[in-house]
């Protein structure tokens, strides 16, 4: 529930921006897909600045590119939480690849030859943060993934690129591994692309259908529509593949 309230809270934060992020995200100048990451990861920060609730002074230490440690709230009060978004783009529409330092979850997966691949968490499951008293606070961390999805103009004039949609992936806390990977066959990862041989750290897949598989209401998508400037803003409810619906809303200011 908590990690649902926060993947709400970004995402209609994500939706309120998406006119303004289209037209940045199609027609500034890019030389690379490197270059159009880095839009990416602007145009995330932007948009989540607005959405901030109740900082704490404290820095997370990771590399992740929106990291704030904050009181959120909830229908208990308000909760102590590392938040964590980490933005992609990319010419697919189906799967993001996480380094070691992104993943908040022990993986385990089948690789394409059927051996088992196991890539350990590098996310800690709670920053401990002192407090006034001798007791510390421990603040759960909370993992997102944006992922913006476009074509490329290939005229080489502006727009440069087709933003098509903005994805937003609730990725599962470690201590759900037992419900989302019990089992290298029971997953939402895969295995990544990396190379031993160019000393590149271990890196690994989430795939965004066998995330809605899992659980729909973790795989979100705000969507553009042809001769729209702004996202369609629709909220992917259910905890499972039947009961998946689909909930319309709309915060964009006119």
């Amino acid at each position: 529930m908590f990690e649902k309230q926060t993947l709400r809270t970004i995402v209609q934060a994500l939706q309120q921006y998406s006119r303004e992020a289209k037209d940045i995200f199609d027609n500034a100048m890019a030389s690379s897909s490197n270059e159009v990451i880095v839009l990416a990861e602007d145009l995330v920060q932007y948009a989540l600045e607005v959405a901030e609730v109740f900082p704490m002074n404290k820095r997370f230490a990771g590399f992740i590119d929106y990291k704030r440690a904050r009181w959120s709230p909830f229908v208990s009060g308000l909760m102590p939480q590392v938040l964590l978004v980490d933005a992609k783009a990319s010419k697919e529409n189906n799967r993001d690849t996480l380094q070691r330092s992104q993943l908040p979850m022990d993986a385990e997966f089948r690789k394409s030859d059927g051996s088992i691949g196991k890539l350990a968490a590098g996310v800690p499951g709670h920053l401990e943060i002192p407090s006034a008293t001798s007791e510390p606070i421990y603040a759960v961390t909370t993992t997102i993934l944006v992922h913006y999805y476009y074509k490329d103009n290939l005229t080489g004039m502006p727009p440069f690129r087709d933003l098509q949609s903005i994805y937003v992936l609730a990725v599962p806390h470690g201590r759900l591994k037992d419900r989302y990977n019990p089992d290298p066959d029971t997953t939402f990862f895969g295995e990544g692309k990396h190379s031993s041989a160019r000393n590149e750290d271990p890196r690994i897949r989430v795939y965004f259908s066998r995330l809605k598989k899992a659980c729909p209401w973790r795989l979100q998508e705000l969507k553009f529509l042809p001769g729209h400037d702004f996202s369609s803003p629709r909220w992917r409810e259910g905890e499972s593949l039947e009961e998946e619906i689909l909930l319309p809303f709309s915060y964009l200011p006119r």
